[in-house]
């Protein structure tokens, strides 16, 4: 999850990821093809310090800011579509981690 996480630094327009090397293993190369990924307690700090710089940049946004375009977006479609902003962005994100966090509770449950 902190790999697919990490894209929302540069979607937001905050810099550059936090851990670009988390990519290939995790959303290019297959399973088996990954020699080596970090571990559990790893990618949970990876999480922690990506929610707090990301903590960091919404406490300095002024309220109109949340309805600027994001990265992904040209300008060209974002006056087509104004509702591709980054508070947008943040409620999908926010959404699809939940459906993640059930899948996590669910099988918790089942081991």
């Amino acid at each position: 999850m902190i790999a697919v996480q990490d894209d929302m630094i540069p979607l937001l327009n905050f810099g550059d990821k936090l851990y670009p090397d988390l990519y290939e293993p995790f959303l290019k190369l297959p399973d088996e093809a990954t020699p080596e990924i970090p571990s559990a307690q790893t990618l949970r700090a990876y999480w922690s310090k990506h929610n707090e710089a990301l903590t960091q940049h919404f406490k300095q946004m002024k309220p109109e800011e949340w309805f600027e375009k994001h990265t992904a977006v040209s300008a060209e479609e974002f006056i087509k579509e104004p509702y591709r902003n980054k508070l947008n962005i943040i409620i999908i994100r926010t959404s699809h981690l939940s459906y993640h966090i059930g899948q996590l509770a669910l099988i918790k449950q089942l081991t």
